[in-house]
């Protein structure tokens, strides 16, 4: 799976501008759903609830 992602991201950099592109990333082991804490029921992100909810994974994308 992580090759899949891994190949639709390499794909989709070639697109961007280097500093567009994404350099790291991590599946997480949830789903999120409309109206759960990450997404409102029109699918827009809820960044702060996020960002808490994530910080660990998040701090460990950027120190490495």
């Amino acid at each position: 799976m992580i090759d899949s992602v891994q190949e639709g991201i390499d794909r989709a950099n070639e697109q961007l501008a280097r500093v567009e592109q994404i350099k790291k990333f991590k599946i997480l082991p949830t789903e999120w759903e409309p109206g759960g804490d990450e997404l409102t029921p029109t699918m827009k992100l809820k960044r702060k609830p996020i960002a808490e909810k994530y910080t660990d994974e998040i701090e460990a994308l950027y120190s490495s």
